[in-house]
């Protein structure tokens, strides 16, 4: 099987053990459900070769090579900003601890390596292409303050989520394989329900490729308004899995993140993220985690051509003749079904009706 990004599948979780008065005497920093998130994808390797939050010379390297300091190709920031009162209570190599602001519980501890300003304008431009703050993204960092964290990471427990039954960790992903005997797989990276043109290129790739099997891998973090709620987009491949797919060729997991809408920069990190989950392949659309009008439509599966040492191969599939998950979805805000030639009945009315019993479907 393929080799995890760097060559280690890292492993942050219950390193070190702290007593609950030793944790009591740390100091504390509250942050949102994005940093605990990307806190537990560090632990548990899917953000391998990282060990905790970038420091500064990681930051710059990102940005203006999209490499590590160590030349590893590595695209996206992955930060923790604080507030400037924080920055005045705490120093270098102290341990502190993480807590959830939405539960008030510690998740994870972190080493400090070094306190850093931020250039937020510079940080959106060079991470997303773009200062417009119609973009999804650079609405995010105009909210944070211009002070970021690094440190390595120890996490002390996952978040409780109601698809932690499928929220399974790079190494028990790659046992899977194993026991599979699956060397040659494709992941397929999505935040929509399934419709036609996903169904033709999910199976069109195991069929390109030869594929011994197809990872389906939706994120299920917090998206952006109008987005589907992760709840729906399960449920969606839960009918496929049980009704039409072979179990023996297609295997299913969630992720625990949530999108960047960084276009090809983030095609990459999440080709790297399905590396490091045993992927030796992923499946890269027209305009691969994108968002309106802002990257070219092939700039997702062009920006490859920067790293032919990535160690997971594109499988590029051009606009395929049929409606878009915009599209589909601007159908059920209407109140329409989409047409069974571009989502299949089955999934199409369990949206529906979801929508009619008065259940969440959209952010």
């Amino acid at each position: 099987m393929i080799e995890p990004h760097g060559g280690t599948l890292i492993n942050r979780m219950n390193i070190y053990q702290f007593t609950t008065a030793e944790l009591k005497s740390m100091p504390k920093l509250v942050v949102e459900d994005d940093f605990i998130m990307d806190a537990e994808q560090i632990a548990i390797g899917t953000f391998s070769p990282l060990e905790g939050f970038m420091n500064s010379n990681e930051l710059e390297c990102v940005l203006n090579k999209m490499r590590l300091p160590n030349h590893l190709p590595w695209p996206i920031p992955i930060l923790l900003p604080i507030e400037e009162k924080e920055v005045q209570r705490l120093r270098p190599k102290e341990t502190i601890v993480l807590i959830r602001k939405k539960d008030n519980q510690i998740y994870a501890t972190l080493c400090i390596d070094e306190l850093f300003k931020i250039n937020k304008l510079e940080l959106c431009k060079k991470w997303f292409g773009t200062t417009n703050s119609n973009h999804p993204g650079v609405q995010k960092i105009e909210k944070w303050p211009n002070t970021s964290i690094a440190g390595k990471i120890n996490l002390l427990q996952r978040l409780d989520t109601p698809f932690k039954r499928y929220e399974l960790g790079p190494a028990q992903v790659r046992k899977i394989f194993e026991e599979k005997n699956w060397n040659i797989i494709v992941g397929f990276h999505t935040r929509n329900p399934i419709h036609r043109s996903h169904e033709y290129i999910q199976l069109k790739a195991l069929e390109r490729i030869g594929a011994d099997g197809l990872f389906i891998h939706p994120l299920v973090g917090k998206k952006k308004k109008g987005d589907f709620e992760p709840r729906v987009v399960i449920k969606s491949y839960e009918i496929m899995l049980n009704r039409f797919y072979s179990k023996g060729s297609v295997f299913f997991a969630a992720l625990l993140t949530y999108p960047r809408y960084a276009g090809p920069r983030e095609a990459v990190f999440t080709a790297i993220c399905r590396k490091n989950f045993g992927c030796s392949h992923l499946i890269v659309g027209r305009d691969h985690a994108g968002v309106g009008q802002f990257y070219p439509p092939y700039a997702s599966q062009a920006i490859f051509d920067k790293f032919p040492d990535l160690g997971i191969k594109p499988v590029f599939f051009n606009e395929i003749s049929q409606v878009s998950g915009t599209s589909i979805r601007n159908s059920f805000i209407k109140g329409e079904l989409p047409s069974e030639e571009f989502m299949r009945p089955e999934i199409s009315q369990m949206i529906y009706r979801e929508i009619q019993e008065g259940r969440r479907v959209f952010f």
